[in-house]
């Protein structure tokens, strides 16, 4: 192999679909027994705005340039995804004076269209809002998707492109030797890869 991904989660499949546009042996190696069932099947759906990463920070980089993409991102995979906004509410003054740390942060990030309304104004844009709600931090930008879909549709186009799927390999040892990695199951299978990308989410400080 030339990569080996170490995790089939939404991020390892959504990098084995970026890999697989390229003239590379490719592969998932997966700990369970089937794509989406560590991190990303517990996901809350939001697609982050950006507004409470830290400004400068990689996360708020990426944060900010991976919303931006997830439209054409889901149109290709043929997943549905609603940019709906998003909504951060405050009950009392020292909650406003955090929505304004987030929007200074929104604006540093780049995050398009943040900004704080009213209460008044959050109820007509959400008649569900409480009455209790005096303001809100809304980001347009901020939206929905299903992570199993997406990253069900990013690990099937991935192996539609010739990227191989090896589920029930939990990687418990590595080795490097003459610039080739040796990956081990805890089965004590072998695979062998001159690039390793850990996606392995939770367990990504482990491996």
């Amino acid at each position: 192999m030339d990569v080996a991904v170490i995790g089939a989660g939404v991020v390892g499949a959504l990098i084995a679909r970026e890999l697989s546009r390229y003239e590379l042996d490719v592969c998932m190696l997966e700990k369970a027994d089937d794509v989406a069932m560590g991190t990303s099947k517990a996901n809350s759906a939001i697609i982050h705005a950006g507004f409470d990463c830290q400004p400068g920070s990689v996360m708020a980089r990426m944060n900010v340039r991976g919303n931006a993409m997830m439209d054409e991102l889901a149109k290709q995979l043929s997943v549905p995804f609603k940019r709906n906004g998003s909504m951060v509410l405050a009950f009392n003054e020292e909650d406003v004076g955090t929505l304004q740390v987030l929007l200074d942060r929104g604006i540093k990030n780049g995050v398009p269209g943040v900004r704080i309304v009213s209460g008044d104004e959050a109820r007509e844009m959400e008649p569900n809002v409480s009455g209790e709600v005096v303001a809100a931090l809304v980001a347009p930008s901020g939206g929905i998707v299903c992570p199993y879909e997406l990253t069900i549709a990013a690990a099937g186009n991935a192996m539609d492109n010739g990227v191989k799927l090896i589920t029930g390999f939990e990687v418990v040892d590595a080795r490097f030797d003459k610039g080739v990695w040796t990956l081990v199951s805890a089965d004590g299978e072998e695979v062998q890869a001159k690039y390793v990308v850990n996606a392995a989410g939770l367990f990504s400080d482990r491996v």
